[in-house]
């Protein structure tokens, strides 16, 4: 599944394999390193609550703008129940300044990486940074 971002600044993060909690984790880490502007896409997630149907996957979804990037910043501990698979979609550079955040963050694991002609797919797998450091 890919999802077109808004502007080749933008990159849209797919979130699957996690709880509410764990998406909220991950997309507060990428709004603290990538602060929402005025002219900011706004943040979108799947409603709140379990899912109505325990047999389908949820997906937890955002589009970040990377010309907000706070680069160099010390990011805060993120807790993570368990590992949680991100999906980027977008322009190589940005996808790659996701990327570093994201590991800035979270322990990440890099599972596959599709390049198109004007877009860039990647899979991570995040991890809590204790879990990465043993």
């Amino acid at each position: 599944m890919t999802s077109a971002p808004e502007s080749a600044d933008h990159v849209s993060v797919h979130l699957t394999g996690c709880d509410e909690r764990a998406a909220d984790a991950v997309i507060a880490a990428l709004d603290a390193a990538f602060p929402a502007g005025p002219s900011a896409p706004v943040r979108e997630a799947a409603p709140p609550g379990p899912p109505k149907d325990r047999g389908k996957p949820v997906i937890w979804c955002t589009v970040v703008d990377t010309r907000a990037r706070r680069a160099g910043q010390e990011p805060s501990p993120v807790a993570l129940g368990g590992p949680v698979t991100a999906d980027l979609f977008g322009a190589a550079d940005p996808v790659h300044q996701v990327k570093e955040e994201l590991a800035a963050a979270f322990g990440v694991e890099e599972h596959g990486t599709v390049p198109g002609e004007h877009e860039l797919e990647v899979r991570l797998v995040l991890k809590p940074l204790s879990a990465t450091r043993e």
